[in-house]
């Protein structure tokens, strides 16, 4: 299914970029340097690409077919290669595979029909000794182009008099197609197979042995990964060697190839989240419905620039805004009512492994399937506190020890990804870990990391709503509302209203000046075995309350106030999900500190449908 969708995707290229995309003949190469010849073959000049800062970068151009190498032998492609099939010993690199590649030039000049000056220095370049191509790069280049050769990087040919590719020439194209399209037919008469891409018969000599290599997935290696691939025994059957266990054709295989390597090193088509590279695409290409869903996913908002006025009803503002529209009672259609709902969207979660590449997860749908289930993402996760809806890759980062990116730990981006898209709850493991956090992390204002703020409390109520969603729990659904909820039927929300309570007291007495709170101390007691920790707490804040002629009577109603929701006996262990509820009614109490009249909001209404 997705090399399925990928082929499906280059055939719709094919009609909307004609010129853009490589022919059958033809494959995309990123090349580092172009070698210039004169009209007798001899090397003039070597350009690396710089950018404007002087950096080396790659140019993307069309070359004659180059087929995945693979073991140690020989294996030239023609007229784009890199420097040791190019000049062999003459910089000090294998001469077998110059060789090689003047073998492959010679076969291929054998189809030329007539000759051109282009011809005759192509042919003149490939016949030279290593000793006269030495002289020449030492009378052309200096030692640090050299190195530069040596470490590696493709190169092209250009005719020096005219400046033009030897590769875009008209004459060496068709010679190439000749000799290319010869070697196709080669074994006509071989046994059919079908292409599992496009499911047409093929002959078993087109079959592809080797898949492209994708490259730009994070972690992956520079040169390219494999997403198929058979490199053990275990893995094969029938007696087939490597690709042969899934027949694809050549042309099949370079088109996925093709075009996932395109969305790669496109950031419009690719996020990339901790380990997992994220790559998304639509079967038709519409520039608002693409832009929108890679906002819905990004992992980092740009800001609009000083010279962009920010329209109340352009996407990203709409996106930033999701969660006061959802307060208002606002709809994914009805907030996104200009886009195409019915445009299909494929999303493709990729990770390194080792040489190959492991497939995170896989999704397929319509823009109005997808942009529900975010929305009810953003519904789940709305609390008071939040006002702008969270990336994928801020809620990650609320798990990571001392909110550090490259501590999250593995696999969580694949599972809050997959459970988003298909609408299922979120990952136990990542509500652990978030639980983890809370109990060992402390406040840093000048970070502005808390222990317990909007963020992780938005995750911590959006894990129970789905889960008691899930489980057709609409008691448990009911109760887990936006902002503070003196109804509640929950001794855990209960508990974590009143650790909030006392802390108050405390600081209300003592200042914020002391070195530690009750939270700073009991959070990890109170939050696990309450009844081994609250007594102490409730006694100790009767002294906080008697010094505190301000708001000791006020704090002392409000402990009581709470302690009338609570059973006669605290009890004595909280499970993991009791412990959420402990945080999420310990944030709330907090938050109606600061804004006393939430309580009088309309709750299940707006807060939560």
């Amino acid at each position: 299914m997705i090399l399925q969708a990928l082929y499906s995707y280059y055939k719709t290229l094919q009609d909307q970029e004609d010129n853009c995309l490589p022919r059958e003949e033809y494959s995309s190469a990123e090349v580092s340097f172009e070698i210039y010849l004169s009209e007798s073959g001899e090397v003039t000049s070597v350009r690396p690409y710089t950018d404007e800062k002087g950096k080396n970068i790659r140019l993307t151009f069309n070359v004659p077919k180059q087929a995945k190498r693979s073991g140690t032998g020989a294996k030239p492609y023609f007229l784009c290669d890199k420097a040791d099939y190019l000049f062999g010993s003459a910089l000090s690199m294998r001469e077998q595979s110059r060789i090689g590649m003047q073998q492959l030039c010679h076969h291929v000049l054998q189809y030329c029909t007539s000759h051109s000056p282009e011809i005759r220095a192509l042919h003149a370049f490939v016949s030279q000794s290593p000793e006269q191509l030495a002289a020449q790069l030492d009378a052309v280049t200096n030692e640090e182009i050299r190195d530069m050769l040596r470490k590696g990087g493709l190169c092209v040919l250009k005719y020096a008099p005219t400046g033009r590719f030897l590769h875009d020439d008209s004459l060496i194209k068709r010679t190439w197609e000749r000799y290319y399209h010869g070697q196709k037919n080669e074994g006509t008469n071989d046994e059919k197979q079908m292409c599992l891409i496009s499911g047409e018969m093929i002959p078993k000599h087109e079959i592809a042995r080797l898949h492209p290599s994708i490259k730009n997935v994070l972690g992956a290696q520079s040169s390219g990964a494999a997403i198929v691939s058979f490199n053990k025994d275990s893995f094969c059957s029938y007696g087939r060697k490597q690709s042969y266990n899934a027949p694809a054709s050549q042309e099949a295989a370079d088109a996925y190839g093709y075009v996932l390597n395109k969305f790669l090193a496109d950031p419009d088509h690719r996020i990339r989240m901790n380990d997992t590279t994220v790559v998304f695409w639509a079967e038709t290409a519409p520039e608002r419905e693409q832009s929108l869903f890679a906002l819905l996913f990004q992992g980092e908002m740009d800001e609009a620039s000083e010279y962009e006025q920010e329209d109340a009803e352009n996407v990203r503002t709409r996106v930033k805004n999701a969660l006061v529209r959802i307060q208002h009672g606002q709809t994914f259609k009805e907030t996104f009512k200009d886009m195409d709902m019915n445009t299909r969207f494929y999303v493709l979660g990729l990770s390194p492994n080792a040489a190959r590449l492991s497939v995170r997860f896989w999704y397929t749908g319509t823009l109005g399937e997808i942009g529900e289930r975010m929305w009810q993402h953003y519904k789940d996760l709305s609390i008071t506190g939040l006002d702008r809806a969270p990336t994928v890759r801020q809620l990650l980062r609320e798990i990571a020890v001392g909110h550090d990116w490259g501590k999250i730990p593995p696999n969580m981006e694949g599972q809050l990804v997959r459970s988003i898209l298909h609408g299922l709850p979120y990952s136990s493991a990542i509500f652990a870990q978030l639980i983890n956090r809370i109990r060992s992390e402390t406040d840093d204002p000048k970070k502005n990391q808390y222990k317990i703020g909007p963020l992780r409390a938005a995750m911590i109520k959006a894990y129970l709503i789905r889960k008691a969603r899930h489980n057709d729990d609409q008691s448990l659904e009911g109760e887990l509302t936006m902002s503070l909820n003196e109804n509640s039927t929950s001794t855990p929300y209960h508990l974590g209203r009143l650790f909030a309570c006392l802390e108050k007291t405390q600081l209300n007495a003592l200042g914020q000046g002391i070195n530690a709170s009750i939270r700073d101390r009991f959070w990890g007691a109170a939050s696990a075995s309450p009844a081994t920790v609250f007594p102490r707490l409730i006694s100790l804040s009767r002294h906080h309350i008697a010094k505190d002629d301000k708001w000791g009577r006020y704090n002392d109603d409000q402990i009581q106030k709470v302690m009338n929701a609570l059973p006669e006996v605290f009890p004595r262990r909280l499970t993991l999900e009791e412990q959420g509820m402990f945080a999420l009614g310990y944030y709330h109490q907090r938050q109606s500190f600061y804004n006393p009249n939430q309580s009088k909001q309309v709750k299940e209404g707006t807060e939560h449908e």
